[in-house]
């Protein structure tokens, strides 16, 4: 009996001994999106949160930067082969092609995310090769945000419909002390995009840049020369911030947010704008948006759409929890689109319904997608080398400097995509 006690008093004892705790694996993070606490980075936390909850043995670190140091930093890490497990960049071939060429990136099955709802082409803006490199996030589309009570205040009654229509909109806001419009001129990208659109407003051809960039067509061709005078236009006008060239993504989004500039040019990840609460109620409930103006005699149509699928996140190659990474990447795809449109933080590359509850900024951005008769696809400076790209950008900086001219900026332009074309 004394045995027995004994035995059951030992077994009693190991049964209340804790078990052993089960071990973390981590995986690194990274991402453009600095701010947690807000619109997208909320969205991802939660989305970490749950993750971790559903997998208890996981330990996420996340590593995030602004959108151009984390760029450089992504470059870094490849360099150094210390890229993070699972990492948000951008589909483009100026971007993502030297990281899949080099071998960076894991190739993706599918079939693990064809049935998600994904928009029509919004996969294959992630297949290189035949093989599918990423997962899209969001949807982009290049507008015109504006701020309706800035408008009404300066007795402009509707968004412009035409370039002439917007530099005019200038002196009348700039009587009421309010900056026009604002862009990211610093980096220059957003310029470059504009230029796109503008020279698909003039032609009402989205295909020129390709064939321009294919050498079917020249960068030197009258309708690219006609778009950067148009645009070197807008800006002799005054309708950008006085600091275009040396004002950032985030001096222009917060100078637009805090109410000192009525319209901010930028794309549809910028939807989070009507439920950013780091700006004023007032604020929020007046901001909207509206379709890129045309050009006077151009051959584009209002409801062109210079669109495209940029954000996305992949999988390095180099990860040694790829089997949990790619778990990751999947969950992530599945509840992005629900909590990205509940929280209003951004247009998913998947289908969601409208709600009665959206901000008018998001309506809009949904009813621009609607309508759309034509998208472009990709923007110019992200189709072909790395090189193209920094070329066409130090060309623009020099262009809206008023350094170079319209003809000057093409010629430049012409020549990177002849070098580019012999690579």
């Amino acid at each position: 009996m004394k045995i027995t006690a004994f035995v059951l008093l030992a077994f009693a004892v190991l049964l209340a001994q804790p078990a052993a705790a089960q071990p973390k694996v981590a995986i690194k993070l990274g991402d453009n999106l600095p701010d947690r606490s807000n619109t997208w980075g909320a969205v991802v936390e939660q989305i970490n949160a749950e993750f971790k909850a559903a997998n208890p043995g996981a330990e996420l670190v996340t590593e995030s930067y602004p959108d151009q140091p984390y760029q450089q930093k992504i470059k870094i890490y490849a360099t150094a082969k210390q890229l993070p497990d699972v990492f948000k960049f951008w589909s483009f071939t100026s971007l993502l092609k030297p990281l899949v060429n080099g071998g960076f990136i894991e190739p993706l099955n599918p079939s693990d995310f064809d049935k998600l709802d994904y928009l029509t082409g919004a996969l294959e803006s992630n297949v290189y090769n035949g093989k599918l490199y990423g997962i899209p996030v969001s949807a982009d589309l290049w507008v015109i945000y504006y701020n309706k009570k800035l408008f009404k205040d300066a007795g402009i009654e509707a968004p412009p419909a035409t370039i002439d229509e917007l530099i005019a909109t200038a002196a009348k806001l700039k009587a009421k002390g309010i900056v026009p419009m604002v862009t990211d001129g610093k980096d220059a990208w957003p310029l470059c995009v504009t230029f796109d659109q503008l020279a698909w407003r003039i032609s009402g051809d989205a295909t020129l840049p390709r064939k321009a960039l294919a050498r079917t067509a020249r960068f030197t061709d009258p309708v690219f020369v006609q778009a950067a005078k148009e645009l070197v236009r807008m800006i002799k006008a005054g309708l950008f911030q006085d600091d275009l060239m040396v004002s950032d993504y985030g001096a222009a989004r917060n100078l637009f947010g805090q109410g000192r500039a009525a319209m901010y040019l930028m794309g549809s990840w910028e939807l989070g704008l009507g439920a950013d609460k780091t700006f004023s109620a007032e604020f929020r409930s007046n901001v909207d948006a509206f379709k890129f103006p045309l050009v006077a005699g151009g051959k584009g149509k209002v409801d062109d759409l210079f669109a495209w699928y940029g954000g996305n996140y992949v999988v390095s190659a180099s990860s040694k929890n790829k089997a949990l990474a790619v778990k990751y990447l999947q969950f992530y795809a599945r509840r992005f689109p629900a909590l990205a449109w509940e929280k209003q933080a951004a247009l998913p590359a998947q289908k969601v319904a409208a709600r009665p509850g959206d901000t008018a900024v998001a309506k809009t951005l949904l009813r621009i997608v609607a309508e759309a008769k034509a998208t472009s696809g990709t923007p110019s400076l992200d189709l072909s080398s790395p090189r193209f790209k920094d070329d066409i950008e130090n060309a623009m900086r020099e262009l809206a400097s008023g350094l170079i001219s319209a003809e000057e900026f093409t010629q430049k332009i012409d020549v990177a995509a002849d070098k580019a074309s012999r690579r």
